[in-house]
């Protein structure tokens, strides 16, 4: 049973998740955060240190989220082919899924993805080495060429979310829920299929 002082510091996130999402990492301050669960700021350094260690937890365990649902596919008994269009399909869905739950606004969107690329390098390091990963598989199973497996992880997992996050830059939408989604997930799709054309041993 979850005790008292981890229900409350529960309600925080959700709260401080909330905040995040309409005015911004930069702009959001504890008394907001107070403010929405009708708390005094000094009370929620109880909980937690600063507005730092806060978001710093609630990213922590959004990509512990991700990293759990893409170890899942890892070991499923699909091809690596297949794993990988999985993969690159599955982290845009889950960020927009999280997006629109919390009605995140487009500004905080692109703010809070700058901030997360500069505060968690190892996360982006664990996606390239598990595209990595699953290129040497195909190349072991006979269904990839053999190729620079490192540097074909590293152009994916940029070129992904540049294509992803261009769709947000153009849009003149106020929230994330509003952006035209689809089209951003068929570049991505058709992206991949290229790429894995290119080095397949057999044409798909």
């Amino acid at each position: 049973m979850m005790k008292k002082f981890d229900k409350k510091r529960d309600t925080i996130k959700q709260a401080g998740i909330k905040s995040f999402a309409a005015y911004g990492y930069y702009k959001t301050t504890l008394e907001d955060i107070a403010g929405m669960l009708g708390m005094k700021k000094n009370s929620l350094y109880y909980y937690f240190e600063n507005k730092e260690a806060l978001f710093k937890e609630i990213i922590e365990d959004t990509l512990l989220e991700f990293s759990e649902q893409l170890n899942r596919i890892i070991k499923s008994r699909l091809s690596a082919s297949e794993k990988i269009k999985h993969i690159t399909s599955h982290i845009p869905k889950l960020i927009q899924e999280r997006n629109i739950k919390y009605s995140v606004t487009l500004s905080s969107y692109l703010e809070i993805s700058n901030v997360i690329r500069r505060s968690f390098p190892d996360f982006q390091q664990e996606q390239k080495e598990m595209i990595e990963m699953l290129l040497k598989e195909g190349i072991a199973n006979n269904e990839f060429i053999r190729h620079n497996t490192k540097q074909l992880a590293v152009d994916i997992c940029t070129w992904i979310p540049a294509v992803f996050n261009n769709n947000y830059l153009i849009s003149e939408s106020n929230f994330v829920s509003e952006v035209e989604f689809d089209a951003a997930e068929k570049e991505i799709g058709r992206l991949v299929q290229y790429l894995l054309n290119g080095i397949r041993t057999k044409p798909f």
